[in-house]
Formats: structure tokens, sequence, C-alpha cells
């Protein structure tokens, strides 16, 4: 088998998976709290440092390249530019952290910090009602029928000059553990979270980090790059297919 198949067909891999993650991107441009995500391509090892390789082999290929492979995506924190929505509980955080917010049975981490109380006077998620929590680890309820809530750069939640709580504000050790969970939400793991020193600023919300034009630039490039793989492999497969026209006459 001609070598170049291999590196041309890993290629157009990799390249196809990278045009996948910015169309993500993409799509997130104007989701509040978004985090893009950056595709990584490594350099694939050859069979001879990979691992045992059965069958014979030409020294001349062992000194190649293997080509490009899948590496990871990896999650740009940079904070985005924050908007004024004159919403007394939406806040932006300003710093390193996050909100911690109970969905699915579960605590997860956002920057989305769009909330509204609901009938019950819970302070909730304004995507989908999932209940915000307090440093103690709690939802944080108002009284539904009393004044008009507000929100304080430390986090305290005040209704009719009283806190009647305090969003937990929180970062981890390693946010790239993190993993998302949909939603603008990011899943633990193994990690437990300690206080942040960041501060919340009521009234606005953090934009998606997302830059479209940087991103469709990424875009073009990954799929100049995937054209030219496809053409190399369709030329090496009409060279070998020549080579064996030749042999057979």
């Amino acid at each position: 088998m001609i070598y170049g198949l291999y590196q041309s067909a890993a290629g157009m891999m990799t390249h196809e998976f990278r045009q996948d993650v910015i169309a993500n991107n993409l799509a997130n441009a104007e989701t509040v709290g978004f985090k893009r995500e950056i595709a990584s391509i490594a350099e694939r090892k050859p069979a001879t440092e990979a691992g045992v390789r059965r069958g014979p082999s030409d020294r001349l290929l062992d000194v190649l390249s293997g080509g490009s492979w899948l590496g990871r995506t990896e999650t740009d924190f940079s904070p985005g530019a924050f908007q004024l929505t004159s919403n007394p509980t939406d806040v932006a955080i300003v710093g390193a952290g996050f909100l911690r917010v109970s969905s699915g049975g579960q605590e997860l981490l956002t920057r989305d910090g769009r909330m509204m109380t609901d009938a019950e006077g819970t302070l909730v998620a304004t995507s989908d009602g999932a209940p915000m929590l307090s440093e103690a680890g709690l939802p944080i309820r108002v009284n539904p029928r009393g004044g008009p809530v507000s929100i304080d750069e430390t986090g305290a939640v005040s209704q009719n000059n009283a806190v009647v709580g305090r969003l937990s504000v929180v970062d981890v050790a390693n946010a790239a553990a993190l993993r998302k969970a949909g939603a603008g939400r990011y899943t633990l793991g193994d990690q437990e979270p300690v206080p942040s020193a960041a501060r919340l600023w009521s009234n606005h919300v953090e934009q998606s980090g997302v830059q479209p034009i940087f991103e469709l630039t990424g875009m073009l490039e990954a799929s100049r790059a995937y054209q030219l793989n496809a053409q190399m492999l369709t030329l090496q497969d009409q060279t070998a297919a020549r080579l064996i026209n030749a042999v057979a006459t």
C-alpha cells in the first residue's frame, strides 16, 4: 500500500474534526458565557515508534513522519465581553471563577449569570430554571411577593435591604480538567471547588468568547487543508491504478 494514502486519509480526518469543532463554536457565537473549543492536531508517530509492528518494513519508511492525527480539544476560558442587561438578578463574573448550579441531580459550574426568581421565589437560571446554589450548596429563596431582588459584587442576594443568601462563586485548581455538560455548564470531575476571589457585576452578563471572524478564518483554513489532502489521496490512487495496469499488461 502506498504510504502517502494513510497520511492523506489521516489529514482528511483531522481537518474534518477541526471543522466540526469550529462549526460548534460558530453556532454558539451568541450563547451567553460560552467558551470556545480549540482542536489540536498531533503528529502521528511511525509504527516503529508507536509500538510493536508486525510484518516486514522498509527502513526508508522508518525515518518518515507518521503524518497528522487527532489531538484533543481544549477549552479557551478567556473572558468574553460584558453586556448590559438592566436586570438586577443578572451577573457577570469579573475574574476567574464560576457559579454553582444544580441541574439533572448534579452540581455543575457555569459562567452564565442570567438569573430570575420562579413562582416559589427560588433563584434559578433563566435558561432552564435550574436552581442556583448558595455557599452552603442549597438553593437561594426569596419572598415571591416581596420587594425587588438585587445582587452585589460579593454575591449577596438582598431583598428589602436584607441579605437572604449569597451566591457561591468558586474556582478549580485545573480548569483544563473540566468537561462541558451542555448549556454552558461544566462537570467538576474529581476536583473540589474552592472559593474564588472573583467579583460579580450585576445588571450585566458575559457574552460568548467566540470571535466569528477568527473562527471563519480557521474554517476556511481547515476546509482548504481537507481539500488538499483529498486531492493527494486521489493522485496517489490514480498512480497506483496506472502502475497496476502497466504491470498487468
